[in-house]
């Protein structure tokens, strides 16, 4: 495989929005080597991936890509906000608030799931599974 045009590839797919992604997919699609033409995609799948990351919990801000139903990820810090309220900052970078009154007894190291729930609303609960909470994304 020619490094450089791998690199090339991973820089494109990178950067990939609604209006570029049918263009990036017919310039994978051109490619002859079998190994580089399934690089290109792996990289540009895995660039949508982490855009739809990215945008989960910001729904009035969505663009055009649609949100994952949920996401799975490792809380780095929990913090007590106001009225005992938990304010938890994930690996991933989003940060998210506790909008219900129930007790929450994580720590940095413990593996969450957020997923989606009614009208907008979102909620939080351990990987393994136990009582979860309502939370709203900050950032």
């Amino acid at each position: 495989m020619r490094t450089p045009l791998f690199l090339a590839l991973l820089l494109l797919a990178s950067s990939v929005s609604a209006d570029s992604f049918t263009k990036q997919m017919r310039g994978c699609a051109s490619i002859e080597s079998d190994q580089e033409r399934l690089a290109c995609y792996d990289a540009l799948s895995q660039s949508l991936d982490e855009r739809a990351e990215q945008i989960f919990g910001h729904e009035q801000k969505r663009i055009v890509e649609e949100a994952p139903e949920k996401i799975t990820a490792q809380i780095t810090e929990v913090q007590e906000g106001a009225y005992d309220k938990a304010i938890i900052t994930l690996d991933n970078g989003q940060i998210w608030r506790q909008n219900d009154s129930g007790r929450v007894s994580w720590k940095s190291g413990d593996k969450i799931v957020v997923e989606r729930g009614l009208f907008g609303s979102f909620f939080m609960k351990p990987a393994e599974g136990g009582r979860k909470i309502r939370v709203k994304r900050e950032r």
